[in-house]
């Protein structure tokens, strides 16, 4: 593992005839593990891990991946899974198991290619056909404004004007298909952009510097803030918007003076200081000077929105100790052996459970929506028409179980998107860690069910943890 992870879940870190197969019952039913009637069962995807560089413009993942050579296994983003032109093939599996709702993204680089000003008709169109694609199959579309892909002639976030820009485009969106989605994300995992990208590196635009992280911080707060403002105002009343917050606790099994300060610190960054501004509580102490110099009259009231629910990404905790020579201030250590693996992370319900709580007393008991959980394991071979996945049944399950818990606590829990609908192009990990609950075939890019994703139709017809 690299002394500082390179993703986000890193760092927590017609239709074929085997997908056509009956999704049959195997699962016993968990004891009286279930939630409301409207709870929100979902899978998701981004545009910048399936959508191939097809009739868009460049974007700035397209040259830091370019740049750097790849991603760690050699492969780009060129391809991906070529979801925007196989997306009914997905959404056929994803019906046949009773999916409700799906999480996507929209490629900024799609929609505004070479300029600002009017949208491009080819990529609103193709938008316009995929979400009404959806719910021709029974999906309930969660849209993403942003997940990360910029087009080039935004600029980047060290611009404070960037939130205009975002406006603009968040206000061409809402009107697209603001009559058809009733929850929207703007940002996913909004505090990963200045971490990685401007802080560490890891991430693109490739900037490593901790001032640079402080200015795009507080710009990519601001750009949260009047794009949920634009599409407040140009969606019905009852639309719900959020942002998926990646929620990880940092601790340090040292105990020492300087690496439980070092581990606080990059626990604020990360854990609060988009969505603390958000909800109107200002930047925690400790993130206060990072963002100073670059605070203008007004900025925090524009900036204090006020989500209609709390987003919450989880996969795991991070362990740390000091390191000077970061910008962050910390490398990683290895987890506690007790603690179980998957190929990547942590594997860490009881945690999961503490969140969940923890986001309801912080933030006002709001609804909140679990955008992510999910767990990159070693799988077999597609054999008749599947691939077996135990494990990842058995995380899911566990992961599932804390978060009934902590809605038994009265955790106002409404909803549990599993990340991710198929193995995806895993940003610098490339396609060597798979997530899905499809399994991508290469080179043909067919699609092929897992037993998980039977697993996870027993959940939602169930209601609850099978």
């Amino acid at each position: 593992m690299p002394s500082f992870p390179l993703s986000r879940r890193t760092f927590l870190q017609s239709i074929s005839a085997a997908a056509a197969a009956p999704l049959v019952p195997r699962f016993a039913w968990a004891d009286n593990l279930t939630f409301a009637q409207d709870f929100l069962w979902g899978v998701a995807g981004s545009a910048g891990e399936t959508e191939s560089r097809a009739n868009r413009g460049r974007s700035n993942w397209d040259v830091f991946i370019d740049n750097v050579g790849g991603s760690k296994d050699g492969t780009t983003n060129v391809r991906n899974t070529e979801f925007e032109t196989r997306y009914l093939d997905e959404f056929k599996l994803l019906q046949a198991a009773g999916v409700k709702a799906f999480r996507f993204s929209f490629a900024w680089p799609r929609i505004q290619p070479e300029t600002a000003g009017a949208p491009n008709a080819r990529g609103m169109d193709h938008y316009d056909r995929m979400i009404d694609a959806m719910l021709e199959h029974g999906l309930e579309p969660i849209p993403t404004l942003f997940h990360w892909d910029m087009p080039l002639w935004a600029g980047d976030f060290l611009d404070r004007d960037v939130s205009r820009k975002m406006a603009d485009y968040a206000e061409i969106m809402a009107r697209l298909v603001g009559d058809r989605a009733n929850t929207w994300l703007l940002f996913n995992e909004p505090g990963v952009i200045p971490i990685f990208g401007y802080g560490q590196g890891v991430f693109a635009p490739g900037y490593r510097s901790r001032r640079y992280m402080g200015a795009a911080l507080h710009h990519v707060n601001l750009a949260h803030g009047r794009a949920l403002a634009a599409i407040r105002a140009n969606t019905h009343s009852g639309t719900r918007i959020s942002s998926a917050f990646n929620i990880m606790p940092f601790e340090a099994p040292s105990g020492t003076a300087e690496d439980r300060q070092a581990a606080s610190l990059v626990d604020a960054l990360w854990n609060d200081a988009v969505p603390r501004p958000a909800y109107g509580l200002g930047y925690p102490e400790l993130v206060q000077p990072l963002v100073e110099p670059y605070i203008q009259n007004g900025d925090m009231e524009a900036i204090a929105v006020k989500p209609d629910f709390f987003g919450l990404n989880f996969y795991s905790r991070s362990f740390v100790k000091a390191d000077p020579e970061s910008p962050l201030g910390i490398t990683l250590v290895e987890p506690p052996a007790e603690l179980a693996r998957t190929e990547e992370l942590p594997y860490d319900p009881d945690t999961y459970t503490k969140v969940l709580l923890k986001a309801h007393q912080d933030y006002g008991a709001p609804d909140i929506i679990a955008t992510e959980f999910g767990f990159p394991v070693a799988e077999a071979a597609p054999k008749d028409g599947w691939v077996e996945d135990p494990l990842r049944i058995q995380y899911m399950q566990g992961y599932m179980r804390a978060a009934h818990a902590a809605y038994q606590q009265g955790v106002k829990l409404k909803g549990m998107i599993y990340w991710s609908s198929t193995d995806n192009w895993e940003w610098v990990l490339g396609l060597q860690k798979r997530f899905g609950l499809i399994h991508i075939d290469q080179p043909s890019l067919t699609r092929i069910p897992k037993r998980s994703l039977e697993y996870f139709g027993k959940c939602i017809r169930l209601n609850g943890v099978a």
